[in-house]
């Protein structure tokens, strides 16, 4: 039985891992055996999974922006044959973020459709402990899932950015992003507010991962040969980000400021807790308060029978201290009558006939 890897080698791998290396190119920097970092990582970033499901708890999110990034394992959609596993083909990561403390509250890994939504959506509602204000992006299925998990108790919207087609670009601007882009922010139910209708938290949160996770590089050899290896290297990406690594807004993690940390967490620290952590049972829904938002005062609010939702004096909605009595139509006013045209005048009379006059160019001769 091979001798079990130092803390040392294990945070050095981890962070060229954290970093955006391959496998190859860990095993090579930090002179292991590929085989060896393959184990590692795969125990690791399980343990950073069940690490997230124990911590990330009870979370008071009032803003939380929702989306999913396309990824694929073994092979693309487009080349996968009935014959190739299930798992093959397309495995977006499902993610939704804090708008305020930046922090990763859930995530899934699977396919993009109904089924995956739902148990991401549910996820997410376990972790709650007040009504958020959830943006989305324009996937029908979160509608339904939304509905059916938080019933009302959500404020929920999409915002969908729209690309207008031209005319085909050549080779060199394929991947340029387009210059007509307008957004359509629809409410889908709750009272939303304008102005907190985004997605660009959420979509930054992103770029960060597909520089921090290798795998899911776009235009390169850097992918996932199976799912199991896929989902453990997002998890760990997903814990170094939480809790290591320093948001550049926040001055710290988000994991403390989220309050689930009092500092943030070395490397070695994350390998640690994370080898050791213990299986544990998915959040149960906890009931979700109403509270205000930061920055807004507390609103007149009644919760419905039923679990229904909640009955809420929003913005605009305000009635008059006193009801006025009814006012009599105006009395239109009696416009004075037009003045008359005048009589047509005579014709000018025609000009008579011309008369030749014959002009001297040199004056009266004598």
């Amino acid at each position: 039985m091979p001798a079990p890897l130092p803390l040392e080698t294990r945070v050095r791998i981890a962070s060229a891992l954290v970093e955006g290396n391959s496998l190859r190119a860990t095993a090579r920097m930090v002179e292991v055996a590929r085989g060896t970092v393959l184990d590692f990582a795969l125990r690791l970033g399980e343990g950073c999974i069940r690490l997230h499901n124990r911590m990330a708890r009870g979370l008071a999110a009032h803003v939380i922006q929702m989306d999913e990034m396309w990824s694929y394992v073994q092979k693309k959609q487009a080349r996968v044959t009935a014959k190739d596993a299930a798992e093959h083909g397309d495995a977006y990561l499902y993610v939704a973020l804090d708008a305020n403390t930046k922090l990763a509250i859930s995530y899934h890994v699977g396919k993009r459709d109904g089924e995956n939504t739902e148990a991401f959506v549910k996820d997410l509602r376990a972790r709650l402990t007040v009504v958020p204000h959830v943006t989305s992006d324009g996937w029908q299925p979160y509608i339904e899932a939304m509905f059916a998990n938080f019933r009302g108790s959500a404020d929920y919207a999409q915002c969908v950015k729209n690309y207008r087609g031209g005319p085909q670009r050549s080779p060199d601007h394929r991947y340029e992003p387009s210059r007509d882009v307008f957004v359509t922010k629809t409410p889908v139910f709750g009272a939303p507010k304008d102005e907190l209708m985004s997605t660009s938290f959420v979509e930054r949160f992103n770029l960060t991962t597909r520089h921090t996770v290798g795998r899911t590089r776009r235009l390169c050899l850097a992918f996932s040969k199976t799912i199991r290896g896929h989902r453990a290297a997002i998890g760990l990406g997903i814990a170094s980000y939480n809790w290591v690594r320093a948001h550049g807004t926040l001055g710290t993690t988000p994991a403390v400021a989220a309050g689930l940390a009092e500092r943030p967490w070395t490397l070695a620290e994350l390998v640690t807790a994370a080898l050791a952590e213990e299986d544990t049972a998915p959040p149960v829904p906890q009931p979700l308060k109403l509270e205000p938002r930061p920055g807004e005062e507390p609103a007149p609010a009644r919760e419905l029978p039923g679990g229904r939702g909640w009955l809420r004096l929003v913005s605009g909605g305000s009635a008059t201290s006193t009801p006025t009595a009814p006012q009599p139509p105006p009395v239109a006013l009696v416009a004075a009558p037009p003045e008359p045209e005048p009589p047509p005048s005579e014709p000018p009379p025609a000009p008579g006939p011309r008369r030749m006059v014959q002009l001297s160019l040199f004056g009266e001769l004598e």
